[in-house]
């Protein structure tokens, strides 16, 4: 099977759209989306209706956690705050009555998808752990391969059981080896915070045990000028270049 795993898309229409009309032509049986459809871009409805009229299988990420959990959006950054108080003007309340049904994890084809850490955080960032503490996130997993976003960037933790090895992702094609347990973030569908502006996203054909890296180039501009236009803030225009 041929799984497209998408991730943080963050109302990005114009990213997610060219993301979308890519899978549609690498041959997938099933997209798999990582949450944070939502919060900093400016098209936040069109983003969650196109993942229900595709069918997009999706879990919750921490912008969607912060829509439906008023504590835990008080104690977020500032920046990511008034955006997520700004998205939720745009989202009806059969949008919401989504979010609150999204789960924290799924287990698909025996592989773990997450938003943030394995084996169930969408607020934890696997950029900002020790070597010790994504041992014990590899350790708690009995499945042998993980998928995660949260952290805008593309990676690829490997375990053998006693040290961990991290691949940046900047090939195009990796082969996984079975023999080792493995966590991948697939990067950012609307805002890359890698130095490549375009979007990401990875295809993982379980038969094979291999990844391929989509890189995908998208209208910046239009996203940036609607993000202005529809009120939310300057910087996450600027940041998206």
């Amino acid at each position: 099977m041929r799984l497209a795993i998408i991730s943080d898309i963050h109302g990005n229409m114009e990213a997610f759209r060219q993301s979308l009309a890519d899978i549609k032509h690498s041959g997938v049986d099933l997209i798999v989306n990582l949450g944070d459809s939502i919060g900093y871009g400016p098209e936040p409805e069109t983003v969650l209706s196109t993942i229900l009229k595709d069918n997009v299988v999706n879990i919750l990420g921490n912008h969607e956690k912060a829509i439906i959990d008023s504590t835990y959006r008080n104690y977020s950054m500032a920046g990511a705050r008034e955006s997520i108080e700004h998205t939720i003007k745009y989202l009806t309340p059969e949008l919401i009555s989504y979010i609150r049904k999204l789960p924290t994890f799924r287990v698909l084809n025996d592989a773990l998808f997450v938003h943030g850490c394995p084996p169930a955080s969408p607020t934890i960032y696997l950029n900002h752990l020790s070597i010790s503490e994504i041992k014990i996130a590899f350790e708690s997993c009995r499945q042998k391969i993980s998928f995660a976003g949260h952290t805008h960037q593309l990676m690829l933790f490997s375990y053998n059981g006693k040290t961990v090895h991290l691949n940046p992702l900047r090939e195009k094609t990796v082969d996984l080896d079975p023999k080792l347990k493995h966590i991948v973030n697939v990067g950012s569908v609307g805002q890359p915070r890698d130095g490549d502006p375009r979007a990401k996203y990875v295809v993982w054909d379980d038969e094979y045990n291999k990844l391929e890296i989509k890189r995908i180039t998208y209208d910046i501009a239009a996203t940036a000028a609607k993000i202005l236009k529809r009120g939310f803030l300057k910087r996450d225009a600027d940041r998206l270049f």
